[in-house]
């Protein structure tokens, strides 16, 4: 899977979630879709984590500068 930015991947989940409930798929696709989608809310998890980190070194510098 490429690396999508933050928004797209968000994008692509909400498609997935919406398409699983609609229901009426094979279990393959289910499985395929399900399995997308936790690569999707784990890669989103880390850059929320590495996003949230920058804004922390970055206030402690602002705090310093002061």
């Amino acid at each position: 899977m490429a690396t999508l930015t933050f928004e797209k991947s968000i994008e692509k989940l909400e498609k997935i979630v919406q398409e699983l409930e609609k229901g009426g798929a094979t279990l393959e696709k289910t499985i395929s879709l399900y399995d997308e989608g936790l690569k999707l809310v784990t890669s989103c998890q880390e850059k929320l984590s590495t996003a949230a980190l920058k804004i922390e070194e970055l206030s402690k510098n602002a705090t310093y500068e002061e």
